[in-house]
């Protein structure tokens, strides 16, 4: 039985690219939503869905249709809608920081532009009574800005993190002449004086000053609700007193980006926690449940009159991230969620690689969920949304698995499996709380482990490397290069390389270290061994990979090197360009990079574009522009990505890799071989056994790319389907086939070794292999005569008193009772 790498139209011998766009990864994901009502009193619904680019999409409130939809060009999404009293629609956006306004009625929505030069993200927004709107951004020095409608002027209230904080403005609300503003990573809680300008910090209640973040900000009346929170997960809902200054009420476990606004009588307002929907009275400051449950991350929350019989009066409704929404009649009781048929936008592709089945498997950006391409046949297929924005993908022991933000959540997908949510893909692990990872960019085949790179939760520095064993669930994580996240890794031999970051968590910190390294790590010792700066002023390292020769090489976004592990030393290293590493936001991944195995070559993805280095001269040649994700395929195409688009390219004509893996069932050490074609010449590649994770060796691929590989399958191995898995440590691809292992013979089975009823009462222990006494013989059946028997038990006895796992008395007890068996006969 064989399996082999998909193999798409015949290659030719010139590079040829082909799309394979668009794959399946449309979704709604709405970070920022609002309500209002149309030029004729319609009740609306805005929805800004993330994507490349981003759409607004305007849906009626009754039907959940949509009414419109306008791409906006230069943003990739939203956190932040707001309806202004006059009914205008504002849109703070993140990519390029932009301002959008679209006034009902109007046939497209007004670019207001970029607010404050250099800030890329556009965090929140709030509008006054006189419909001046006021903003906060990130990700540099977190500024709050003031934008007036009728002039068309932007003033920049002041960054708030100028400084190694590297803060941003996370929330913001307005009123009687007072902007409060909310921050993290570094929580503060800003009074900005609207007509000064001055600057007054407000100490938060001791709890919140832990969590990171001044996430949710809401003014109702003289009351301030603050909610500080990491992630946008449940945390404590505070109430300050601004007339008197005071924290009056802590709220636990309150949910929601917002309060709703205050209610027709004056004194309501309305929050979630715990999945139930709650009000609080702003004139007795009590708060009590509605008894109305199934409401939780709420993010557009305002009352809309719809007209309707069965919704009398001023209905309450909110939006999720996801399209969906609830209406809520404080006249009835009455509860329904509906749907909202927002723009399901191209969501950004953010990780691409191929699966142990040799489909292509993407994730999205933001959206989540997970796409394949089907090279053989051009089938694609979107499926599991519940997984959330992919990092890093790799295959091992048969399955796609999947590191996501923002929980650092690690996903196993059986592609021989049905599909199914929570079942398939599966969350396996999940590291936020446990070891305070976020973004698993780094995922590789470590032997029986799966070895996971991480970069800490945004807002605090460093990140880590875990180790998972899939088969037990056992795991640890180790701080290995401290202050550093761990954004590249493979392995070889046993060792775990990796490569790191000096940047970590987004909104955290500015590092203090400048040289981003290289280490090495003992799997099974559990200890790092070594670690070397490759690059000295670099910050962030590459993916790694290792050539032909064993030698490692990355490439930060600017420099390629080569390092030699056993010596530690870079043996080749070349420049292409500046790079800012003085005041870059971010930078994570240098470089995605393989080595190609047929021609040698590095092939690296950087600064928005592929190319082809000379592993002599190191001159690097571009081959395709634009591209922000790469990989070389099995099949011998490499699969390029930027935004929602995919390419094939094909280098130059070139085999599909091949293996295959004897054919008949082989009982516990017997003997089984390995075949491979279509590798490169000379090719280094190393062959395991799964799910057991037997390593069967090292090898390397003949000059016609062809290899014969003869191995003893393990005696500890159970009767049914395994798989020899070949990893190519050149792509960090893998490849493989089934074998079946059958039934060892009944006479192998006893706990000491036996002839029939003859007991020498010699244990029958098992070699390194796991292949006992027992298993050698009757590997050896069937026997001529009781003579051939004698001499062959006689024969293994001597190799294991060789070997010493027999005494000079064992050998012979072993051999005098097969002598008395009838052994052969």
């Amino acid at each position: 039985m064989a399996l082999i790498a998909p193999t798409a139209p015949a290659a030719a011998a010139d590079p040829v690219f082909r799309e394979i766009s668009p794959l399946p990864l449309d979704g709604v994901t709405s970070p920022g939503s609002a309500l209002g009502t149309g030029p004729d009193g319609q009740p609306w619904l805005y929805l800004v869905s993330s994507g490349s680019p981003a759409v607004l999409s305007v849906v009626d409130a009754r039907t959940g249709e949509r009414q419109h939809e306008f791409p906006l060009p230069g943003a990739a999404g939203s956190w932040a809608v707001q309806t202004a009293p006059n009914g205008d629609v504002y849109l703070g956006t993140y990519s390029q920081g932009r301002l959008y306004r679209w006034t009902p009625g109007a046939a497209a929505v007004e670019d207001l532009g970029q607010q404050i030069p250099g800030e890329t993200f556009i965090w929140s927004l709030d509008i006054d009574q006189d419909g001046t709107v006021y903003g906060t951004t990130g990700q540099f020095d977190a500024h709050a800005f003031r934008h007036d409608p009728a002039t068309g002027r932007t003033t920049d209230l002041g960054a708030l993190g100028a400084g190694p904080e590297n803060l941003i403005a996370r929330s913001i609300a307005v009123g009687d002449g007072k902007a409060f503003v909310g921050t993290g990573a570094t929580p503060r809680l800003v009074e900005i004086d609207l007509a000064t300008g001055a600057h007054r910090d407000l100490d938060l209640p001791a709890p919140a000053r832990e969590l990171d973040y001044v996430y949710d900000l809401d003014l109702r009346g003289s009351l301030l609700f603050v909610r500080a929170t990491p992630d946008g997960r449940p945390q404590p809902l505070y109430v300050y007193d601004v007339a008197t200054g005071e924290w009056i009420d802590t709220i636990p476990g309150a949910h929601g980006l917002t309060v709703s606004p205050t209610a027709a009588d004056g004194t309501t307002v309305y929050f979630t926690k715990d999945e139930q929907l709650y009000r609080y009275d702003l004139t007795t400051r009590e708060w009590t449940a509605t008894g109305v449950g199934g409401v939780a991350d709420l993010r557009g929350f305002g009352f809309l009159d719809l007209g309707q019989d069965d919704w009398p009066g001023q209905s309450l409704v909110g939006l999720d991230h996801q399209g969906g929404y609830v209406v809520y009649s404080p006249a009835t009781g009455a509860l329904e969620h509906r749907t909202a048929d927002a723009v399901a936008a191209p969501a950004p592709i953010r990780s691409i690689t191929e699966g142990p089945d040799g489909l292509v498997y993407a994730g999205a950006f933001l959206a989540g969920g997970l796409a394949s391409y089907d090279p053989a046949t051009g089938q694609t297929r979107g499926f599991a949304p519940e997984v959330g924005q992919a990092e890093g993908m790799t295959s091992h022991d048969g399955a796609l698995w999947v590191g996501t933000y923002p929980g650092g959540e690690i996903y196993r997908y059986r592609p021989d499996e049905p599909t199914e949510p929570g079942i398939n893909p599966r969350r396996v692990l999940r590291l936020y709380e446990s070891a305070g990872q976020s973004r698993p960019f780094a995922l590789t085949s470590a032997g029986r482990y799966l070895a996971i790179g991480t970069v800490a939760r945004n807002g605090h520095p460093g990140g880590g490397l875990t180790l998972l064993d899939p088969a037990t669930g056992e795991h640890w994580f180790d701080d290995v290069v401290p202050g550093h996240s761990v954004i590249g890794l493979a392995y070889r031999d046993g060792v775990l390389y990796g490569a790191t970051s000096v940047f970590g968590g987004a909104g955290g910190p500015r590092p203090t270290e400048t040289d981003a390294v290289v280490f090495a790590y003992d799997v099974q010792r559990r200890v790092k061994l070594w670690e070397v700066a490759p690059v000295p002023g670099e910050g962030a390292l590459g993916e790694i990979a290792f050539d032909r020769d064993g030698k490692l090489w990355s490439h930060t976004p600017v420099t390629v090197f080569r390092l030699d592990t056993a010596t530690r030393r870079v043996e080749a290293v070349r420049n292409y360009g500046d790079y800012p590493w003085d005041t870059v936001e971010q930078a994570w991944v240098g470089a995605r990079l393989w080595i190609d195995p047929y021609d040698g070559a590095p092939h690296v993805v950087t600064q928005g574009a592929a190319y082809r280095i000379d592993p002599v001269t190191l001159d690097r040649a571009r081959f395709f522009r634009p591209a922000s994700f790469g990989f070389a395929h099995n099949n011998g195409h490499y699969y390029l990505a930027r935004d929602p688009m995919a390419w094939e390219y094909t280098p130059a004509e070139r085999p599909a890799a091949r293996v295959t893996a004897g054919g008949e069932a082989v009982v516990p050490c017997g003997e089984q071989t390995a075949t491979l074609s279509g590798f490169g010449p000379g090719e280094l590649v190393e062959l395991w056994l799964r799910p057991s994770a037997h390593y069967l060796g090292s090898v390397r691929a003949g000059q016609d790319g062809r290899l014969t590989h003869r191995f003893t399958v393990p005696g500890d191995l159970p009767a049914g389907a395994h798989r020899v898995e070949v990893r190519r440590v050149q792509t960090n691809a893998s490849l493989g086939a089934p074998v079946t292992v059958a039934p060892p013979p009944p006479q192998t089975g006893y706990a000491t070794v036996r002839f029939g009823a003859v007991d020498s009462r010699v244990p029958n222990r098992a070699r390194d292999n796991g292949c006992t006494f027992l298993d050698e013989v009757w590997l050896a059946a069937p026997f001529t005569d009781h003579g051939d028997a004698v001499d062959t038990v006689a024969g293994l006895a001597d190799q294991w008193l060789a070997d010493g796992l027999f005494s000079e008395r064992e050998r012979g007890a072993v051999v005098a009772a097969a002598a008395r068996s009838d052994v052969g006969h």
